[in-house]
């Protein structure tokens, strides 16, 4: 591991810690070391309730964990400025595909190998993995991660801290893992991987938290520094009721399960003496929170603005727009990804354009001024027509919901456990093509005026790639699967294939 000068060790995360406002006293420094990296800047990390909340609660365990991030003093810890190479145990919160792109780059720039085997042989640190993405797939991991926590993991912390102590004391690594295989939500490569493919079931299970009352749900910093500013984060709710067919969320992430109004309410009481502070709502859809009214009610009592995350447009209302006006935000952001009916509904969608119209129409005579829409192309079934819909769509909310638009323009991707996970995905050539027209549809047609933002097709075909990745005793899982017939990323054999190894380690 590269040693870091003094020069460098002068260097730190000083001027954005003593930003920070910390919401609650817990003990610092600990034991065992633990570095907790996230994928992203400091800016896009520290808006991210889930990696806020299980440093929180590995700190209430009495673990010495800290933060941290790629760049601009790469290989410093936040808290204390202390160097990569003092920590044994590194753990990483793993939300999209591309984010372990960045993991590769920020181990090879801490002179780490990315390579459990490697890592191993040299007695480099231990390297865990949890987050989002494993709840989907974690077998993309197999060749980097020593293990992984599968689904929330609140409830596995004890576990793993408790092993982790043990392997402080006896230094014995492959006991280490052995002992954390035995909780049925640990996934550990080096042991499982072989009996998945000698097809020998593994049995292991997502950890789903049903009481959400009963675990932190709440930010342990305000972050002024972070893409929401000034702003604390409090979770409504995990798993969603909706059935759009190409979300991972309904078959990934569990049932319905929801925090109480009151639970928020008292997270959110102490913000009140905190000058500027705002309240960040997260959760699949705001909008579906069953409380929803008495809770807005309840933070309109406390005299906290509120703000929260894209909205159904069939959950758009005056409660919902007058609690975001009175907070002083004047945009929204919705995700009609079809610019027609037709092909909305084929996503799992059942509103139509001028549900659309009606709703933001609605939301700019309360005091809404921009939109932000977003979209997909290479939906299945989709035609050059379609693709034109967008625009028109876009032209139509300005014009006649008299907003602001800027459209964000993906590329669909189809992800294991979806319901269109057996679909084909848009060659990059069709993607270019469709999205070179819509642009010009933006520069010179009915959209002109309206802004758009797009997904490199090229960026898209290897977030597919990287989705699908499964065990092979042939390709490096560090790289994207191969291309074949000009097709982006992986066969139809390679796919079901997965989803085979995904039943025998315990998914469905």
């Amino acid at each position: 591991m590269k040693d870091l000068s003094v020069k460098a060790r002068a260097r730190d995360w000083r001027y954005l810690r003593e930003q920070e406002i910390e919401l609650d006293a817990l003990p610092s420094g600990g034991h065992p070391l633990w570095a907790m990296l996230f994928p992203a800047g400091y800016s896009v990390g520290m808006a991210s309730l889930g990696y806020q909340v299980i440093i929180a609660e590995m700190r209430a365990l009495g673990v010495g964990v800290e933060r941290f991030f790629p760049g601009p003093f790469p290989g410093l810890s936040v808290e204390s400025g202390r160097p990569i190479s003092d920590f044994p145990l590194i753990s990483a919160s793993v939300a999209y595909e591309p984010d372990i792109r960045t993991i590769l780059s920020v181990f090879r720039e801490w002179g780490l190998s990315s390579s459990r085997k490697v890592r191993f042989d040299l007695d480099q640190p231990v390297f865990g993995i949890g987050g989002a993405l494993t709840y989907i797939n974690p077998l993309i991991f197999s060749e980097m991660a020593d293990y992984v926590v599968l689904g929330d993991g609140e409830r596995v912390l004890d576990h793993l801290v408790r092993e982790a102590r043990l392997f402080m004391k006896n230094g014995d690594r492959r006991r280490f893992l052995e002992g954390l295989a035995e909780h049925r939500s640990i996934y550990v490569p080096s042991l499982h991987d072989p009996m998945i493919l000698k097809g020998h079931k593994v049995h292991r299970e997502k950890n789903i938290i049903g009481d959400l009352d009963s675990v932190r749900g709440k930010s342990q910093w305000i972050a002024p520094s972070s893409v929401f500013g000034k702003t604390a984060l409090v979770e409504l709710q995990r798993g969603c009721r909706r059935k759009c067919r190409y979300c991972t969320i309904p078959a990934s992430f569990g049932r319905i399960r929801t925090r109480s109004a009151k639970r928020i309410l008292e997270d959110l009481s102490p913000l009140v003496s905190v000058e500027g502070v705002q309240a960040g709502l997260v959760s699949p859809e705001t909008g579906d929170y069953p409380e929803l009214s008495e809770l807005l009610s309840g933070v309109a009592s406390l005299g906290i603005p509120v703000s929260f995350a894209s909205l159904r447009v069939d959950n758009i209302n005056e409660e919902v727009v007058s609690a975001l006006t009175r907070s002083g935000r004047h945009s929204l952001t919705v995700a009609p990804e079809s610019g027609n009916d037709r092909l909305r509904r084929e996503c799992g969608k059942y509103f139509s354009n001028d549900d659309i119209i009606e709703r933001l129409f609605m939301a700019s005579s309360m005091g809404v001024r921009q939109v932000k829409l977003y979209f997909m192309t290479g939906i299945p079934g989709e035609t050059a027509s379609d693709v034109d819909d967008i625009a028109g769509l876009c032209d139509r909310v300005r014009s006649e919901a008299r907003l602001r638009v800027t459209a964000s323009v993906g590329v669909f991707i189809p992800k294991p456990m979806t319901y269109w996970e057996r679909e084909e995905m848009i060659g990059e050539r069709d993607a270019s093509s469709r999205l070179k027209r819509l642009k010009k549809l933006f520069s010179e047609g009915p959209a002109k005026g309206c802004r758009i933002n797009i997904q490199q097709p090229k960026e898209a075909a290897l977030e597919f790639s990287i989705a699908w990745r499964g065990l092979s005793a042939g390709d490096d899982p560090l790289l994207p699967a191969e291309r074949r017939s000009g097709a982006p990323g992986p066969s139809p054999e390679q796919r079901s294939l997965l989803l085979e190894q995904l039943g025998i380690l315990g998914y469905n």
